[in-house]
């Protein structure tokens, strides 16, 4: 890969035939050992995050902390990523298993964008052995395009503001300032979530009023 980060894949495998034959079947043993300690750490870990889940609930927070200090023998963060893990198990299920656990963590994070964690995980369950240094760039990559979206995306964003801007008036747009604040936060999702969820139901509903036949759309004489 162009990028230098080193992927295991099916179609990439150890030379076995630079090694003595006995040798080489103890190496395809330990591999295969290897490979299986590091699903059952995934897995264990997934474990120990629906516990804590479990734990955490209806508990007020301080209490649950000190629980998971005295008890667990977590930090909050680090119980938090253990957390995150099995939520990540919850959407996507067992290929989450096939992920090194260090960089299951990472792909947890809520910070990862879902078409990055399905593109690893897919990976992981074709049978490519993943680093923990590509998962890592993969995420790195994807919040970097994030953060740099396409020209032709902003100039449309730009587009579509300016039109909604000059149909307003200026009360609205004294509240949507007020609502969404002078940076960037929560209340923008939100608020385009709402925002397209209000334009889907105008629409379904013109579109039911275009449907009906004339007579019916007429007034009474």
């Amino acid at each position: 890969m162009s990028s230098g980060v080193l992927i295991v894949t099916s179609a990439e495998q150890f030379n076995y035939d630079q090694v003595e034959p006995d040798k080489a079947e103890e190496l395809r043993e330990l591999a295969g050992v290897i490979r299986l300690g590091v699903r059952l750490l995934t897995r264990t870990a997934v474990e120990i995050g629906r516990s804590l889940t479990e734990a955490k609930a209806g508990l007020p927070g301080r209490v649950f902390l000190k629980w998971c200090r005295l008890e667990a023998g977590f930090e909050p963060r680090t119980a938090q990523l253990y957390m995150n893990l099995a939520a990540l198990y919850e959407r996507y299920g067992e290929d989450v298993y096939h992920v090194p656990l260090s960089a299951a963590l990472d792909l947890a994070a809520p910070s990862v964008d879902e078409a990055t964690c399905v593109d690893i995980l897919a990976r992981a369950r074709r049978g490519e052995r993943l680093t923990v240094e590509f998962v890592k760039e993969c995420i790195r990559r994807a919040k970097s395009k994030a953060g740099n979206p396409d020209e032709s995306v902003s100039e449309g964003a730009a587009a579509i503001s300016n039109m909604l801007a000059n149909e307003i008036g200026i009360a609205t747009k004294m509240a949507l300032q007020k609502y969404l604040g002078a940076s960037p936060g929560a209340h923008d999702r939100l608020f385009m979530k709402s925002f397209r969820e209000r334009i889907a139901k105008d629409l379904r509903q013109n579109s039911v009023r275009v449907r009906m036949p004339l007579t019916h759309r007429l007034p009474a004489a």
